[in-house]
């Protein structure tokens, strides 16, 4: 494992720019600043990264720093932005890709599929079907945005001897968001962002804790997770109790490959996300890649249900 020193540059863009209307510069730097951390998805960055000296970067938590390098009047006609960022790589890793995974900014993408094996007697593909009265129907694409998110499951779904791993979000401390994903706390990333702005509104501080929900033992070490319960095993409970974190959904966006469902409360902000474009552990069984099959649709997967007790 290897530790780089990852420096993003860009200008800030007219149309970031033209909406700081502010009475100060101080104002104006706020402004700037937040805006462009919440739309640093759609800012076109150029990065480099460097070896760094030393090995102590913990793979999963991160200190990010902001900088806004701009005159000090209330209506600038330009500024530039510094995002500077250290990860711990794995061999064959690349650093710039990782810090753009950390800092949640476009990156590359395969569309790796399986192809179903009918004549297997344990395919039976990724989702499951859940049944029962429960069911609302497909969730309509809008419906989560603005509502609180009071609780989370990676464990929903019953046969009779056990869960199936399904994920499910409450919104409201009602209906549930439910992605029908056999094993899905192996498929999704969780992170949480904290944002500290400095005094003179000239940087942010971001604190990011990115890991996957919930990995098998014999992948814990690649894979450190927000929560693991397996018999014999050290626990790890870190996952949050959403009752008490009042966070609001503000974006919700889902493809054939995966979804965001991001929640905000004040300056904290927790990430959900899946795609070709986030690592995931092998099975533990068969060893095999755990990948989607093909004409699988996680847009196509999600349900909206009264609430969590699940059939499949």
């Amino acid at each position: 494992m290897s530790t780089h020193h990852v420096v993003f540059t860009a200008a800030v863009p007219n149309w970031i720019l033209e909406r700081a209307d502010a009475d100060s510069g101080e104002r104006a730097r706020s402004w700037l600043l937040s805006q462009s951390w919440y739309e640093r998805r759609r800012i076109a960055w150029q990065s480099a990264a460097s070896l760094a000296p030393r090995h102590d970067q913990s793979l999963t938590r991160h200190r990010i720093v902001l900088e806004l390098d701009c005159p000090g009047t209330a209506r600038p006609a330009a500024a530039a932005l510094t995002f500077t960022v250290k990860v711990a790589v794995r061999q064959g890793e690349d650093p710039a890709e990782k810090a753009r995974r950390v800092l949640d900014l476009p990156r590359r993408a395969t569309t790796p599929r399986r192809v179903p094996k009918p004549q297997s007697p344990f395919e039976r593909g990724s989702f499951s079907t859940p049944r029962g009265t429960s069911i609302i129907g497909p969730l309509p694409a809008e419906w989560p945005l603005d509502r609180m998110l009071t609780a989370y499951s990676t464990h929903l779904g019953s046969y009779g001897q056990g869960g199936v791993g399904l994920s499910g979000w409450q919104c409201n401390g009602g209906s549930w968001i439910v992605l029908p994903l056999k094993g899905s706390e192996s498929w999704t990333w969780l992170t949480r962002e904290d944002i500290e702005p400095a005094s003179d509104y000239r940087s942010l501080h971001i604190d990011i804790d990115q890991r996957i929900v919930g990995v098998h033992p014999d992948q814990i070490d690649d894979f450190p997770p927000w929560n693991h319960r397996y018999a014999g095993h050290a626990q790890i409970l870190d996952l949050p109790d959403f009752a008490d974190e009042k966070a609001t959904i503000a974006r919700f966006e889902v493809t054939g490959s995966g979804f965001t469902l991001e929640a905000a409360s004040g300056l904290t902000r927790w990430r959900f996300a899946m795609g070709d474009d986030l690592p995931r552990p092998i099975w533990a069984g068969s060893r095999e890649a755990r990948v989607l099959c093909e004409q699988e649709s996680v847009a196509e997967a999600f349900l909206l249900a009264h609430d969590c007790y699940l059939e499949v």
